[in-house]
């Protein structure tokens, strides 16, 4: 029997009881701490998480990963011991697309799909994650671009003590962002919900339906005020919405 991996899950309040469980993945750069407050916005039969890869959150002394196949392999091998009960995965940008790649590795396995995949910020996989060839930049460059592409602050990168610790992730994150690339294969079964900010010039309203091609189930699309990071300051609508869907399952 698989072991769960405790230090790889960040919740306000374990739920026990709880009928169904969210798994969630942030945006790159980032650690599951910012779903902590998520647990608060939805009812008691439903167990948010967020989940940290390694060099992320409490994960930081393991080595980050930087290419899409080992990411999705860490997912699913992160949630696999804890399907016993319905589940619901919920992305933003590059955690979409890990936690997509990482039910097609769990289908493979035989293993339960999720009830639903909400889909944040991120186009349909086939389209790809926008970001420039980071590869290519200096540190220095590099930290304006992921400011300027992000709008999130990062001085922290330039400090000498936090620097040399966090920009190896940093730079990995970027890097699986920038070389993501779908491969094709069936179609999955699960229904998915696909939403954005209303502003975010990255993400359009075609972008969201692209995720069509990429389940036999039914897909709802929506979009909500903000940027690319709408999905913080709307976390208790988001949410409302989210639990409305599950709640058939629930």
């Amino acid at each position: 029997m698989s072991i769960v991996n405790e230090e790889a899950f960040y919740r306000k309040g374990n739920r026990p009881n709880a009928r169904m469980r969210l798994f969630c993945f942030t945006y790159a750069a980032s650690s599951a701490r910012i779903f902590r407050p998520w647990n608060d916005h939805v009812p008691e039969w439903l167990e948010v998480s967020g989940c940290d890869l390694p060099g992320h959150g409490a994960r930081m002394s393991e080595n980050p990963l930087d290419n899409q196949d080992a990411a999705a392999l860490e997912v699913a091998n992160l949630i696999e011991p804890l399907l016993d009960r319905p589940y619901a995965l919920f992305g933003h940008c590059l955690g979409a697309a890990l936690a997509y790649e990482a039910t097609r590795i769990l289908r493979d396995r035989g293993k339960p799909q999720p009830v639903r995949l909400f889909s944040s910020g991120s186009r349909g996989p086939h389209l790809g994650i926008p970001l420039a060839d980071c590869e290519s930049m200096g540190d220095e460059e590099f930290i304006e671009h992921m400011h300027a592409a992000y709008n999130v602050p990062l001085e922290f990168l330039r400090d000498p003590v936090m620097g040399p610790e966090f920009l190896p992730m940093v730079r990995a994150d970027a890097r699986m962002t920038q070389n993501y690339r779908y491969v094709p294969g069936p179609l999955m079964d699960y229904p998915i919900t696909a939403v954005a900010g209303e502003t975010d010039p990255e993400i359009l309203w075609d972008h969201l339906q692209g995720w069509r091609e990429h389940t036999t189930a039914e897909v709802s699309t929506r979009l909500y005020p903000g940027n690319h990071f709408f999905f913080q300051a709307s976390a208790p609508q988001l949410l409302g919405d989210f639990v409305k869907e599950l709640e058939p399952n629930g």
